[in-house]
């Protein structure tokens, strides 16, 4: 019989803010932002959800398992897509729901959901019941948040977008046997380089992909249409390159986007392109 939990645990992660900078250009007003999708790719290594304050309950594993208190550290598992690989490595989907145009201040919203997450860990956990490989997905329907958008350059700018999700980790013994699943609500916060560029035209997909949105290996939903809006991405300067760093997501309640890791249940780092060096993110 499949054992399910669901929890609540305030946790680390998320699309956050670098400084909003004062930019002498002046704002592109009634320039509109398309809905779309954001693909990520999730930095192995430094992605992890911890129980150290949460435990996963005695008995949860088998009959007399002890408490588990440790740390699951997570690699991002590209989602099944239908043709198969058409987002490579992609794990994690974005999808902003509604068009944003720009104010004369060059500011914008927009309501954002979890679309799609496909996480495995690194090493299989061990417990007195065995040894488990987890992976983690959505759960159910996602909520809605709203991302608040920044232009600070003709090319781009900086954004801020909380997100709230339902994570279903799926706990499989090594070797066979009986499945256990967690579900839990993650509140995903303030990250350490939510930067974004004008995609002009917009970056194009070729065909119609669908993906993997629950876990089960089936793709079950279409990707949104390409999109004026490049996340992850800084705008280019003149003469100026950018630098692959990791976008590390912490505490919800964290003002501060370089907070140490130590401080977190769960940290969730992803890919990104940044002008000159990578920010510091505090682990």
């Amino acid at each position: 019989m499949q054992r399910t939990a669901h929890r609540r645990l305030s946790i680390a992660g998320g699309v956050a803010l670098l400084a909003l900078a004062v930019s002498a250009t002046p704002a592109l007003a009634g320039e509109v932002l398309t809905r779309g999708a954001d693909l990520w790719r999730t930095a192995t290594g430094f992605s992890y959800t911890s129980f150290r304050t949460e435990p996963i309950p005695a008995g949860f594993f088998c009959d007399g398992s002890r408490p588990f208190a440790g740390t699951i550290t997570l690699r991002g598992k590209p989602l099944a897509t239908r043709p198969a690989g058409a987002l490579g490595g992609i794990d994690t989907i974005v999808r902003r729901l509604d068009d944003a145009a720009l104010d004369a201040q060059g500011t914008a919203s927009t309501r954002v959901q979890l679309m799609a997450l496909s996480l495995a860990s690194i090493a299989p956990i061990e417990t007195n019941c065995g040894l488990y490989d987890v992976t983690a997905a959505l759960a159910g329907e996602q909520p809605t948040t709203t991302m608040r958008i920044a232009q600070t350059s003709d090319g781009g700018g900086t954004y801020v977008a909380p997100l709230e999700l339902n994570v279903k980790l799926t706990f499989l013994p090594v070797g066979g046997g009986e499945r256990r699943e967690l579900v839990h609500r993650i509140s995903l916060g303030p990250g350490s380089a939510s930067v974004w560029s004008f995609a002009h035209p917009a970056v194009a997909r070729q065909g119609t992909v669908a993906v993997d949105t629950d876990g089960d290996g089936v793709p079950d939903a279409l990707v949104p249409a390409a999109s004026n809006f490049r996340a992850g991405v800084a705008p280019a300067s003149t003469g100026g390159t950018l630098t692959t760093c990791q976008s590390c997501h912490c505490n919800q309640n964290s003002t501060d986007p370089n907070q140490s890791a130590a401080g977190c249940t769960y940290l969730h780092c992803v890919m990104v392109q940044v002008q000159g060096p990578c920010p510091r993110t505090g682990h």
